[in-house]
């Protein structure tokens, strides 16, 4: 009985994402920018190979995202506010300016707090996060 126990939590653990701790600096697949856990916007893809790439931001790993849809599983980001991890398409995202390399996007789990941090400007759900949003974000940096 043990291990039937033993084995319906590792299937249900095993079956819901999570995103990965980075233990060393890595560098960003977008820019070549130096990614450390440190990070505020710190961002990350898992792809279908169990490996992950990691970012500074999220507009990078966004763009990452976009680039190589065919190839990724998961994309998590970190709570503007509380710094946790969140499914990146299940966060909301507003346009701050002051991200690691000009303009980024600053996630939130809930759309109210995305709003409360927004003041005003709009709120995009994954949903609504396009190439060129991303395009258009990163060109004020190259």
């Amino acid at each position: 009985m043990r291990w039937i126990l033993a084995l319906i939590l590792v299937v249900i653990t095993t079956s819901f994402g999570q995103p990965k701790d980075l233990q060393k600096e890595e560098r960003c697949p977008i820019c070549g920018m130096s990614v450390s856990p440190k990070d505020k916007l710190l961002s990350q893809v898992k792809l279908k190979d169990g490996s992950y790439k990691f970012a500074e931001s999220p507009k990078h790993i966004l763009k990452f995202y976009f680039l190589n849809q065919d190839k990724a599983s998961e994309i998590w980001v970190k709570d503007y506010n509380t710094g946790k991890w969140i499914d990146g398409r299940l966060a909301y995202y507003v346009i701050i300016q002051d991200g690691p390399m000009g303009p980024d996007l600053a996630p939130f789990s809930t759309k109210l707090s995305a709003t409360k941090f927004s003041k005003k400007e709009k709120v995009y759900s994954f949903k609504d996060i396009t190439r060129d949003l991303i395009e258009k974000l990163d060109t004020h940096t190259h």
